[in-house]
């Protein structure tokens, strides 16, 4: 009896078990799962949306009959290639885990779902990496340089390719849909055109008259890109370049990772942390923003600082301040941070660069009040830090100086709570994971930018629009930073889970864009007849256009919004007039746009005729009396 139960365990131990009994189960059931999950979807029905639908397509029985199958089948594998596969049990627990996580929210967009299917991909992938380190045999060091770094590179890059990819073409889906409108997509497509024509960037469709963008944001890198604009004059070129500066962030990352020790598996994590960063990624479909430019720009910044790159730090701080007028408070950020840790001798370079990117936010930020909407940017952003919305910048200081528990009390709340959970669960909290009080400096434009600012203007703290890009790159390096002091077996499971849990949410979260690349694709012809319609209308005419057509017609000196500032109103709320229609040489109208019904009477009582339309209607185009194209 004995020799017979020696006999039996030995056997079990050539097929991995008992050791391997519980991932095996669980990867088996999964596996099973995630093939249950594909199959409903196919029949239209999804397993979280639909779930009684499913369970009723379903039965138990024959889901355990599968599950025991798969399971065999992985103990035959494992008894077969046990010395070559030492890892399978581990593989297939994070891959099976995976992809039972991206099947069950697949086109889901919910958040909740989205984040408990990363939570429960994170946590069995962390227990697959703890196993292996608690396994793993000491590496010569020899063996990692005769390797190299190929494969870590190879699956990089072409994570970060696909991501673009996609961004790009959703994104360029969503507005050949005409899915973006006026802001924010109009606005900066006017500007480029004006760019492109008279080096300046006077446009006419953002605050409804002739004024230049610089007066609302000093966003003077948009020179740098004119150039491409110019070769490709369109609103897709935007959306491209959007796409290519949210993903190329992570070559800067790739190098500071490996300069902190990371390389295999924990490097791949670290740089697909980045690559599928929900504050990256989502933020881009909230049409265009200078904004999405931060993220090469920033971790450009952190990579010549962090490697001490003293005239590379210097150029890139020009470049991140040159994004927008708030993001001199990046470069302050960095620089203080840099100077606490530098050499002595290069400690001045980050004082040196602090001070200038202050002074350089202080001179914009006032030349912007004096000339542009910088008092009004201040009160719709900073209004809940003002107890006089004139008092502008300086006045925000000096109540957050004065009173700092109330700025405390700002950091969570109603508004920004979700928010914070969003940003810090699919990085494992490791940007808090430091007793080092320096490198809180990073986390600064997190919580003025978006807790702050987010507990009074909500799109701050909101991951789907643009407020986000920048802390974001921040948060990253100090989770990068922050893991690299840890034990190994710790650095590697934390990689692991974060990466696990970014892959799985943003995926997740952004999967649902798709379904405008198959719409454009259904209706082709339909949307571009539109298109065509639209920029059939001369460019020397000035045009009023609806909001979702505005993007397409905006290549264009003069181009003006149809919205309810352009109907004169009686006191009881009717509509009595359309003093404005004068100064306009063409409309273009969406028939689909209720604000249309109401400008029709006015065209027509004033002789307007009609111009052109697209094919089923969609667009229709009216030339003002007596109009002819200039000599």
């Amino acid at each position: 009896m004995r020799q017979a139960l020696e006999k039996l365990q030995t056997e079990f131990k050539e097929y991995g078990l008992p050791e391997g009994l519980f991932m095996r189960l669980f990867s088996s059931f999964f596996a099973v799962s995630a093939v249950q999950n594909v199959l409903a979807r196919v029949r239209g029905i999804s397993p979280v949306e639909n779930w009684q639908n499913f369970t009723a397509e379903f039965q138990p029985l024959p889901k355990l009959i599968w599950t025991a199958v798969v399971f065999l089948w992985i103990s035959l594998v494992f008894r077969i290639f046990s010395k070559k596969l030492r890892r399978i049990d581990n593989s297939l627990l994070i891959i099976s885990a995976a992809a039972f996580s991206l099947t069950s929210v697949w086109h889901s967009g919910n958040f909740y779902a989205c984040a408990a299917a990363g939570a429960v991909a994170a946590v069995f992938t962390a227990c697959s990496f703890n196993d292996i380190n608690r396994k793993e045999p000491k590496a010569p060091v020899s063996d990692d340089r005769a390797r190299g770094d190929m494969p870590e590179k190879a699956v990089v890059f072409a994570a970060a390719a696909a991501v673009f990819i996609f961004i790009a073409s959703t994104t360029v889906a969503v507005h050949k849909c005409f899915g973006t409108s006026c802001f924010d997509m109009g606005i900066f497509v006017q500007t480029f055109h004006s760019l492109k024509e008279h080096l300046n960037a006077v446009i006419t469709c953002e605050r409804d008259r002739v004024m230049s963008h610089f007066q609302v944001h000093g966003s003077f890198i948009f020179y740098l890109l004119t150039p491409i604009y110019a070769l490709f004059p369109r609103g897709e070129t935007l959306l491209v370049i959007q796409a290519l500066f949210a993903s190329a962030g992570v070559i800067p990352l790739y190098m500071i990772s490996k300069r902190h020790g990371f390389k295999g598996l924990p490097l791949v994590c670290t740089c697909l942390i980045y690559t599928f960063c929900a504050g990256i990624v989502l933020p881009c479909y909230f049409q265009f923003h200078e904004n999405a430019l931060l993220p090469t720009l920033l971790m450009w910044l952190l990579y010549a600082a962090d490697s001490e790159k003293i005239p590379l730090f210097y150029i890139m701080s020009v470049l991140v301040c040159a994004v927008k007028e708030d993001a001199p408070l990046y470069v302050i950020c960095v620089a203080l941070y840099f100077a606490a840790t530098w050499t002595r001798l290069k400690k001045k370079h980050g004082v040196i660069a602090a001070m200038a990117a202050g002074l350089y936010f202080v001179v914009i930020m006032k030349w912007l009040t004096g000339h542009g909407d910088g008092d009004y940017m201040t009160a719709t952003r900073l209004g809940i830090l003002m107890t006089d919305h004139g008092s502008g910048i300086w006045g925000v200081i000096k109540n957050a100086i004065v009173d700092p528990g109330y700025l405390m009390s700002l950091l969570l709340s109603q508004n920004t709570l979700l928010f914070f959970v969003e940003t810090m669960l699919p990085l494992m909290f490791l940007p808090f994971l430091t007793k080092k009080l320096h490198r809180y400096l990073l986390m600064i434009p997190y919580l003025i930018m978006n807790l702050i600012i987010g507990a009074g203007y909500g799109y701050a703290a909101d991951i789907g629009f643009q407020y986000i890009f920048g802390p974001s790159c921040l948060l990253i390096y100090l989770s990068v930073v922050n893991a690299s002091e840890i034990t190994k077996n710790q650095k590697n499971t934390l990689m692991a889970a974060a990466a696990a849990m970014s892959v799985i949410f943003t995926v997740s979260m952004a999967s649902p864009k798709l379904s405008y690349i198959k719409q454009y694709r259904d209706a082709k012809s339909y949307y571009l007849s539109a298109d065509r319609c639209i920029t059939s209308v001369p460019e020397e005419g000035s045009a009023l256009v609806n909001a979702f057509f505005l993007p397409h017609a905006a290549n264009r000196d003069e181009v003006y919004e149809l919205d309810e500032g352009c109907f004169e109103m009686s006191v009881t709320g009717e509509v009595i007039g359309m003093p404005g229609l004068d100064g306009y040489d063409f409309c273009i109208f969406s028939t689909q746009d209720p604000l249309t019904e109401k400008a029709m009477p006015y065209l027509n009582g004033a002789g307007w005729t009609k111009y052109a339309e697209s094919e089923g209607g969609f667009v229709e185009v009216y030339v003002r009396p007596g109009w002819a194209p200039q000599a």
